[in-house]
């Protein structure tokens, strides 16, 4: 099992909880940044309304960068520039 890890060029950092509890976590900063901005504003946004749900892209970046906002390898750098470039412009 070891070897075949070994080949593993984009390792990713997150627990048993997988892509489910991930987006479990975003979701709800989402919500509490939400209810936060309608506590301090009057005009308060439709609580109510569902979240926008986590692009794919988005989670495959938070999995594989390390705190600090470094990447877990040379090559998860390289696929999260390309990445960038494909979303962000």
């Amino acid at each position: 099992m070891q070897e075949i890890q070994n080949y593993n060029d984009c390792p990713h950092l997150f627990s048993r909880g997988g892509y489910d509890l991930l987006e479990k976590k975003i979701l709800d900063e989402k919500m509490k940044k939400r209810q936060h901005e309608a506590m301090m504003t009057e005009n308060t946004p439709h609580l109510e309304d569902p979240l926008s749900p986590i692009e794919r892209h988005v989670k495959w970046k938070l999995t594989h960068t390390k705190r600090y906002e470094q990447m877990t390898s040379q090559a998860a750098q390289k696929i999260c520039d390309k990445i960038v470039s494909l979303f962000y412009i």
